[in-house]
C-alpha cells in the first residue's frame, strides 16, 4: 500500500494573514549568529536591522538572553545589553519559610533526624549565598556583556511592576481568580514601560532605526507582500512563549526581534557551552522574580561540573503558595463538596486553583457514592467555600464557552472579520494555559463591546480558571488575547458528576 500524499490546508482566504502554508523543502540552516530561515517560498520573512540599527536586548542574567545577546553583538556594532530590575527583595532565609514537615516525616523519628539535618545544612548554604535576586542576574548580565565588550545598563521598574503587575495579581488572587503575572509583565513592563524608555534613548542617541531583542521562544516576521508583522510559533513547541505576549500591543511588535524562534532549547544549551556563555549552565528560570531560585552562573557552572542538581531546595526557593500567605490576608473558609458536604477548611480561596486535586480527600465521602480523586470544581466568594468533586474530568469541570474581558487583538481592524469566518470553520484554537495540547477548537466568536468577546467551543474544554488568560491561534499565527472574565459549563443541571469516555479538547492539524 503506497503511503498517502500529504494533506495541505488551505484557508478559505487568500489573504497576507491567512496565506497556505508552505512545507519547508529543506531544513533551517542554524548558525551561531542571527539567522534567517533558509526556506524563501515562505510568504513570511523575520526581521534583520541594518547595519547601523541600535539594539537593545533585555537580559535577565539567564542562558537564553545572553544566548540573544552573543547572537546580535557577534554581528553588529551598536549592541546594548539591558537589565530591568523589577524586584529587590532579598531571598528569604529557609529558616523563616517555616513550612510544614509532612506526617510521613513526622512520625518516622529516624527520617525526621535525617531530615532536621538537612534542612539545617541547607539553611547554612542558603544563608551563605543569600544575595538579592536581582542583585544576581545583575552581576551575571554584567559579566557576560564585560564578555562581550558591549554596554550594560540598569533600570529600575520596581514601582511600575508593582502597580502595574504585582499588586493587581494579588487582587485577583485575594477574590479567588487565577492571574498570569507573566503575561501582564510582558505587556505594561518589557514591551510597556522598557520599551517606552529604549525608544527615548534610541532617539535622544539619533538613531535612525532601533531594535528591541529578548530571549523569548516566539517569533515576529514580516509578510512579504504587505510588510505587516505578525507574532508566530517558535520553532522549538515546548517552549513556546507566545501564550505570554499574546496582549502585546500590535505596534509594537515592529521594532522587536526574538532571535531564538529558531532554536531548541537543546540546542542553545548546547551552543552556549561551545561559546563558553558564562550562564550556559544556569537553571531556567520560572518568571517571576519573587519566588524562582537565584542561582549564579558561577555557582550554577561548579554544580554542573561536581555533578550536583541545582534544585529548589538549595537555591532559597520558595514555594508561591506560601509567598502568597505573606500578602494576602488568611480568610479561613469551608471546603465542602458539590452536595455541601464539608470536608475541611481553606486558608483562603486564593489557595486553591480550579481543576486541581484536592490533597485533603481521597476516597469515598460519607452521602456520597463515588470514590476519589476529588477535584476542585469552583470558588465560591460569597461564602468563601471552595467546592469539590470527584474524578478528574467531571462535568463541573468542563465547559462550552468562555467569555474574555481585556481583549487585545494582533491583526489588523479589517482582518478580524476574517477572523470570524474562520472561527465558523472550525480553523482556529485557544490556550487557556501555557503550553495547552491539544488545544480547544473554536466554534464561534462573539463580540460584545468593550473589549469583550465570547469564545464557543467545538466539544467542551477542561478546567478553565477565570482570571486565566485565552488566547487565540490560526496555526501557528497568534491573533490575541485576552483575560477569562466567565465560563458556560457543558453539563445539565440535572446530571450527576461522572467520567466523560471522550477527550476534554479538540485539535486543528
Amino acid at each position: 500500500m503506497r503511503n498517502p500524499r500529504p494533506r495541505i490546508y488551505r484557508s478559505v482566504f487568500g489573504s497576507d494573514l491567512f496565506p497556505p502554508p508552505v512545507l519547508p523543502r529543506n531544513p533551517p540552516q542554524f548558525r551561531c549568529q542571527f539567522a534567517r530561515y533558509s526556506n524563501d517560498s515562505s510568504p513570511y520573512a523575520d526581521p534583520v536591522p541594518s547595519p547601523d540599527d541600535s539594539i537593545f536586548v533585555a537580559m535577565s542574567g539567564g542562558v537564553d538572553s545572553s544566548f540573544v545577546a552573543h547572537l546580535l553583538a557577534n554581528k553588529y556594532t551598536n549592541v546594548t545589553g539591558v537589565y530591568m530590575a523589577n524586584w529587590t527583595q532579598p531571598r528569604t532565609p529557609r529558616h523563616e519559610i517555616k513550612r510544614p514537615i509532612s506526617h510521613r516525616i513526622s512520625k518516622n523519628p529516624e527520617r525526621l533526624r535525617q531530615y532536621l539535618e538537612e534542612e539545617e545544612q541547607r539553611n547554612k548554604e542558603s544563608m551563605e549565598t543569600g544575595v538579592s535576586c536581582t542583585e544576581t542576574e545583575w552581576n551575571d548580565v554584567c559579566g557576560v556583556c564585560q564578555d562581550l565588550q558591549i554596554p550594560a545598563i540598569r533600570i529600575n521598574l520596581e514601582k511600575e511592576y508593582w502597580t502595574e503587575v504585582f499588586q493587581p495579581m494579588i487582587d485577583r488572587y485575594s477574590i479567588g481568580r487565577t492571574p498570569n503575572p507573566d503575561v501582564d509583565c510582558n505587556r505594561y513592563i518589557k514591551f510597556g514601560k522598557l520599551y517606552d524608555l529604549i525608544e527615548n534613548t534610541a532617539n535622544q542617541q539619533g538613531a535612525s532605526k532601533w531594535w528591541l531583542a529578548t530571549g523569548h521562544y516566539a517569533r515576529t516576521a514580516i509578510h512579504k507582500e504587505t510588510g505587516r508583522t505578525r507574532l508566530l510559533k517558535p520553532k522549538d513547541q515546548t517552549k513556546d512563549q507566545t501564550f505570554y505576549l499574546a496582549t502585546v500591543l500590535r505596534s509594537r511588535l515592529h521594532n522587536v526581534l526574538f532571535p531564538m524562534h529558531q532554536y531548541t532549547k537543546k540546542e542553545v544549551r548546547e551552543l552556549a557551552i561551545k561559546m563558553k556563555i558564562r550562564t550556559a549552565y544556569k537553571p531556567d528560570s520560572q518568571g517571576l522574580c519573587f519566588v524562582q531560585p537565584t542561582v549564579s552562573a558561577k555557582a550554577a557552572e561548579q554544580a554542573f561540573r561536581e555533578g550536583r542538581k541545582i534544585s529548589s531546595s538549595t537555591s532559597g526557593y520558595r514555594h508561591f503558595r506560601d509567598f502568597l500567605s505573606e500578602y494576602i490576608p488568611e480568610k479561613e473558609g469551608n471546603i465542602v463538596t458539590y452536595k455541601g458536604v464539608v470536608v475541611g477548611k481553606h486558608p483562603g480561596l486564593w489557595s486553591a486553583t480550579i481543576g486541581q486535586r484536592n490533597g485533603i480527600t481521597t476516597g469515598k465521602i460519607k452521602g456520597h457514592e463515588q470514590d476519589g480523586p476529588w477535584y476542585v470544581i469552583e470558588k465560591r466568594q460569597e461564602t468563601n467555600e471552595i467546592v469539590i468533586a470527584p474524578g478528574r474530568n467531571n462535568h463541573w469541570l468542563l465547559s462550552s464557552a468562555m467569555t474574555c474581558t481585556e481583549w487585545s487583538w494582533l491583526v489588523d481592524d479589517e482582518k478580524i472579520s476574517e477572523v470570524y469566518e474562520l472561527a465558523k470553520h472550525g480553523q482556529l484554537t485557544v490556550r487557556c494555559r501555557p503550553l495547552q495540547n491539544p488545544m480547544i477548537t473554536i466554534k464561534q466568536i462573539e463580540d460584545l463591546g468593550n473589549g469583550n468577546i465570547r469564545l464557543e467551543f467545538i466539544g467542551s474544554a477542561h478546567g478553565i480558571a477565570q482570571g486565566q488568560y485565552g488566547v487565540l491561534y490560526y496555526r501557528d499565527i497568534v491573533l490575541g488575547g485576552g483575560r477569562t472574565e466567565s465560563i458556560e459549563l457543558a453539563y445539565r443541571e440535572n446530571l450527576q458528576p461522572v467520567e466523560t469516555e471522550q477527550e476534554p479538547h479538540s485539535s486543528v492539524a
